[in-house]
C-alpha cells in the first residue's frame, strides 16, 4: 500500500508529517528551480528543533551535502542527507515571511514560508514564533565581496532531489517557497513531492 506521507505540495503552500528513526523521506523538484524550506522537531519533544546554525557550525562550512547531517539546538543529530543530485542548498536565510514582502520586496499582503509552516504545523501546537530557521532545499545563494547576499537561480532542475534520513523521530514542516520576486524560484512557485522511499 502507498505510505499516506507520499505527497504533491503545490507552489505556495506546505505539508507537515512524521519521519520516524531510520526512515528516508526524499524531497523532489517536481519542475525545477523550485525552493522548498524543510525544519524539523523531535517528535517527542518540540523544544529540540533543527538549528541552522549548529549545522553550519558542526560541519564547519555553509554549504552541505551528501553525508552532512543537520543537528538540532541540543546538538543532536536529527537527519542524514544520504542522497543529494544538486548539492546547493541554503543555510543562510531564515524562512521568507510577511514583513519581508512588506517592507523589503513591497507585496504587502503577501505570506511567506513563515506562515505556511506555522499554518501546517499548527496542529502539532507549533506556533509562528515557534518556527526555526530553515534548511532551504535547492536555494542557491553566495556571498558578494562587499558582504552583500544574494540570491540565485536554484541548479535544481525537474526530478532532482535530495534524500535525509531521519537519526530520530521527527516532525517535519516543507513548503513549495512562493517568493515570485527574485531568482529564489526561478520568479515562479511550483510543486515540491514528498515521497517516503524506506
Amino acid at each position: 500500500m502507498d505510505d499516506p506521507r507520499n505527497t504533491i505540495i503545490p507552489g505556495k503552500s506546505g505539508a507537515a508529517l512524521v519521519v520516524r528513526k531510520g526512515e528516508t523521506l526524499r524531497v523532489i523538484d517536481v519542475e525545477g528551480h523550485q525552493v522548498a524550506d524543510f525544519i524539523c522537531f523531535n517528535e517527542h519533544d518540540h523544544s529540540s528543533f533543527l538549528s541552522a546554525g549548529k549545522t553550519r557550525m558542526n560541519a564547519f562550512k555553509v554549504r552541505i551535502s551528501e553525508g552532512d547531517r543537520l543537528f538540532s539546538n541540543r546538538n543532536e543529530v536529527m537527519f542524514t542527507i544520504t542522497k543529494d543530485t544538486v548539492g546547493a542548498h541554503d543555510l543562510l536565510f531564515p524562512p521568507c515571511n510577511r514583513w519581508l514582502y512588506e517592507h523589503v520586496l513591497d507585496q504587502p499582503g503577501a505570506t511567506g514560508c513563515l506562515e505556511i509552516l506555522s499554518g501546517v504545523l499548527g496542529p502539532y501546537g507549533i506556533d509562528e514564533g515557534a518556527v526555526p530557521d530553515p534548511f532551504n532545499l535547492f536555494m542557491k545563494t553566495h556571498v558578494e565581496p562587499n558582504n552583500e547576499l544574494v540570491i540565485d537561480l536554484p541548479d535544481s532542475q525537474a526530478g532532482d532531489y535530495i534524500e535525509l534520513t531521519a537519526e530520530m523521530d521527527c516532525l517535519v514542516g516543507v513548503t513549495a517557497c512562493p517568493e515570485e520576486t527574485t531568482d529564489c524560484n526561478g520568479g515562479h512557485s511550483t510543486a515540491i513531492e514528498l515521497r517516503m522511499v524506506r
